[in-house]
């Protein structure tokens, strides 16, 4: 997945609203950075009110890895909906599996947790990703994730 070769964009939070179905508090991604045809570079600014730090872990908050999961994810299907290989409005895409997951570092509130995702293959209603999550040029997870189109 290399930047260099995706498209720079301006999209904020109000425009990912269009393409994804989640809503806060679940919406976990808040800007695009850039992106093409089979890759995507989002982001999250990790505001330390966010839910999932209240409880994990009290005076030491990180970000859940499972709420890394869902961010990689997200930009999955929003790549997927930005480049009109479903129709958003009467269809989404849901988890269809996690094939690998590795965490190598923590995230911590007021961190920005960047995503990367590589479309890799799609065959009618199943589609392959790969993600990244870094922090800097820290690698914090790595995840191989499928999804299927669902209707609405």
């Amino acid at each position: 997945m290399t930047e260099n070769t995706m498209k720079p964009v301006d999209m904020t939070i109000d425009n990912i609203l269009e393409y994804l179905p989640h809503r806060p508090p679940m919406l976990m991604l808040d800007k695009v950075v850039a992106y093409n045809e089979t890759d995507i570079h989002a982001q999250i600014t990790l505001s330390e009110d966010a839910f999932y730090f209240q409880g994990h872990f009290p005076n030491n908050p990180m970000m859940p890895g499972v709420m890394i999961v869902e961010a990689i994810a997200q930009a999955g299907a929003l790549l997927a909906a930005l480049n009109n290989k479903f129709d958003r409005n009467t269809s989404l895409l849901a988890f269809a599996g996690i094939d690998k997951a590795k965490f190598k570092r923590s995230v911590y509130p007021n961190e920005t947790l960047c995503v990367f995702v590589k479309l890799v293959k799609q065959r009618s209603i199943l589609y392959k990703f790969e993600g990244v999550a870094k922090r800097g040029d820290k690698i914090i997870a790595l995840v191989d994730f499928s999804a299927t189109k669902i209707s609405k």
